[in-house]
């Protein structure tokens, strides 16, 4: 019976090299991603003319979706601002504040999820069991 080997990372050097445009491109053997946390001012630098049309709104907690007066869909509405845009910058946001949430923060909101999830496969189990 042949066995089909799995591979394995068995690099261990790491290295930062430069790119002709000035970036960095780091080689981390092993590492699946890299997070950035409190990146708030980057974003708000990045996405300055949505920061800007944000404080027009009328709700200083506009979520930009359906709330009335809002300064960032009605510049949606009349072109001068994509969609895209705006799904990148909440995109960030979204990130950013995971990113930026401690240990017990996200350990909580694990257990919330596998809650709901138990929940859910019990009652589906229950379901079963009143259509056999």
């Amino acid at each position: 019976m042949n066995k089909i080997a799995k591979s394995s990372h068995t690099t261990t050097f790491r290295s930062i090299k430069w790119l002709p445009n000035g970036a960095l491109l780091m080689d981390t053997p092993g590492m699946r991603e890299l997070q950035l946390s409190d990146s708030k001012r980057g974003i708000e630098r990045a996405f300055e003319d949505v920061e800007l049309l944000a404080n027009s709104c009328r709700f200083i907690d506009c979520q930009h979706q359906t709330e009335p007066d809002c300064a960032v869909i009605k510049v949606i509405e009349m072109g001068s601002l994509s969609i895209r845009r705006l799904e990148n910058y909440r995109k960030l946001l979204a990130e950013n504040e995971h990113n930026n949430a401690t240990m017990a923060e996200k350990r909580a909101k694990q257990r919330a999820f596998s809650k709901m999830v138990n929940t859910v496969q019990k009652q589906n189990r229950s379901i079963k069991k009143t259509q056999e």
